[in-house]
């Protein structure tokens, strides 16, 4: 869906930017740039960027801009040095009627939080691009655990997207861990028990099965009865219930 809607919203921006050129003269040579001002379109997630961030990169370019002739404006660079941010996922800069440059960025949406045993820590877009976390605290799902980032990239992503999609999942469901590669468990908000997957293969038939449990089958009193719910067994699904002290 969100992939859609930046589809959508580039298509808006280069129709614009079509409108626009076709209504200027096409002698460029008279047109003086006025400045630039940075648009940031927001994400489902939030920003994990700010403006402050993409006009410290065009400082950094040294590129001249405003008092200057737009066609002495050297906007690819600016461009290519922008798409260099671990954050950005694509940016465009048109001009105005007015001649003010317009630098409209795409940031990058974080759906997974890595933080692994080794130690390390960051966020991971739908399409596999990992970024820094500098600070940033985005309200994504948390993985944790023992992998490395190509097996959250073939695996984990499927799993967080999924909890993503998915109500109720995408509220009661706070962290993916994973123990090793056949080993993953789900962390509930809801309840005392962890909810075991197994390998990363077949999540929504697991997790469609574990949501007729949730509603037929789970009297409230077990809630926080159950130690562990396993959904990697073939055709079932197993409770084992917590000790009693």
């Amino acid at each position: 869906m969100k992939i859609a809607i930046k589809a959508i919203l580039l298509i808006a921006v280069l129709g614009y930017i079509i409108i626009a050129i076709s209504t200027m003269s096409s002698d460029q040579s008279d047109r003086i740039c006025k400045g630039y001002e940075v648009i940031l379109e927001e994400s489902e997630n939030g920003n994990s960027i700010s403006k402050s961030h993409i006009e410290n990169i065009v400082t950094k370019t040294n590129c001249s801009i405003e008092g200057v002739a737009i066609n002495n404006v050297d906007a690819h660079q600016i461009e290519s040095r922008i798409l260099e941010s671990p954050y950005v996922d694509s940016v465009v800069c048109y001009y105005t009627p007015d001649n003010l440059m317009c630098i409209r960025v795409f940031a990058r949406t974080p759906i997974l939080h890595a933080i692994t045993n080794s130690g390390d820590s960051y966020y991971m877009d739908i399409n596999g691009n990992d970024m820094p976390t500098d600070g940033i605290l985005m309200d994504v799902c948390l993985a944790t655990g023992n992998f490395s980032k190509q097996y959250a990239r073939e695996h984990l992503l499927e799993i967080a997207t999924y909890i993503n999609t998915h109500s109720p999942w995408d509220k009661d469901i706070q962290q993916i861990h994973v123990k090793d590669e056949k080993h993953i468990e789900l962390i509930p908000l809801t309840g005392n028990h962890t909810i075991i997957v197994g390998d990363p293969t077949g999540i929504e038939e697991k997790m469609n099965k574990l949501s007729i449990y949730y509603k037929e089958g789970l009297d409230k009193t077990d809630w926080n009865n159950n130690q562990t719910i396993k959904l990697n067994l073939a055709d079932q699904l197993v409770c084992r219930k917590r000790k009693k002290r």
